[in-house]
């Protein structure tokens, strides 16, 4: 039976892969909106000196852990026994669905030439899919209302979101009621790993807990501070916690 622990001030939900993906098919029957999100060493580290935004993930409907450092890093502090729920496995899993039981999907985020990518490769590998609509994510402020008002008319049943933290979720938690999405996830760099621009880490290194490190090399500018600095200090949450531990003993 799942339940939902905090661990380093974040809740997160114990489901399973298959679990999560039978949560986001119940509310998407029952057409009530409702946030997905992911757990990872940097939502940690922005969740300790953000409020709002460690306020906005820990209210969310689904929390899965999306990445080996939390799911780690609660094994080292004795908690509960967590499986990697990735983002990019969700999103896959669900366009297969979604091909199969006519789900509507709508694509929010990355640049206007890749989200056309990913829009001709989500086509062709899955032909039956009702595509309700689509937007880049370097949209204006001035803009937003505009972008909210198409998703809400395109009825989808499933909004993909591929904008950086803490804009997606921002961006869920001021328009979620209003967008009328059964179910909004957001989804990191997958739009970009499927539209075939940034490749994902070969199994074995997603096995080893590695799979950052693929992808630091593959942007080293834009994530060598994330990940080097970033998981210097998630590993002083985690020290910190252990240590509160070894004391309440």
């Amino acid at each position: 039976m799942a339940q939902r622990i905090q661990f380093l001030e974040a809740n997160l939900d114990t489901f399973t892969f298959n679990e999560t993906i039978e949560q986001i098919e119940m509310h998407i029957r029952l057409q009530k909106p409702i946030h997905h999100t992911g757990i990872n060493a940097d939502k940690i580290n922005l969740m300790k000196k953000t409020p709002r935004f460690k306020q906005i993930i820990n209210d969310a409907s689904l929390i899965n852990p999306d990445g080996m450092s939390v799911v780690l890093a609660a094994k080292l502090c004795n908690r509960a026994q967590l499986e990697r729920v990735a983002g990019i496995d969700i999103m896959i899993r669900m366009l297969e669905l979604a091909a199969t039981k006519g789900y509507r999907v709508y694509f929010l985020g990355t640049s206007e030439p890749i989200l056309e990518k990913l829009i001709c490769r989500v086509k062709q590998d899955y032909p039956t899919l009702t595509i309700a609509g689509y937007h880049h994510g370097f949209f204006h402020q001035e803009e937003e209302d505009d972008v909210v008002a198409s998703i809400r008319k395109s009825q989808a049943d499933l909004l993909f979101i591929a904008l950086p933290s803490p804009q997606k979720e921002f961006f869920i938690d001021n328009h979620m009621i209003e967008m009328n999405v059964p179910v909004s996830i957001g989804v990191g760099g997958s739009f970009d790993v499927i539209a075939g621009e940034i490749k994902r880490a070969p199994k074995w290194m997603q096995k080893c807990s590695l799979e950052w490190f693929y992808r630091m090399i593959q942007e080293p500018k834009r994530l060598a501070k994330r990940y080097l600095v970033g998981n210097t200090i998630f590993l002083g949450h985690v020290l910190q916690e252990k240590m509160v531990q070894k004391r309440d003993v």
